[in-house]
């Protein structure tokens, strides 16, 4: 389920699996969703990522 990767300098961590990452983005309004960054602070906001600066 869990799994990391890097953004820039930041490591992202799966709290939850992708089904469940890829419904939340879906869910999104469009304007939220242009900006990669929006999407990680919400993401995190939510709790379905763990982000660590590198």
């Amino acid at each position: 389920m869990a799994g990391s990767f890097v953004v820039g300098n930041l490591k992202v961590t799966k709290l939850v699996g992708q089904k469940k990452i890829d419904s939340f983005v879906a869910a999104m309004p469009q304007d939220k969703k242009a900006d990669i960054k929006d999407v990680i602070i919400a993401l995190h906001e939510a709790g379905l990522i763990n982000v660590e600066q590198q």
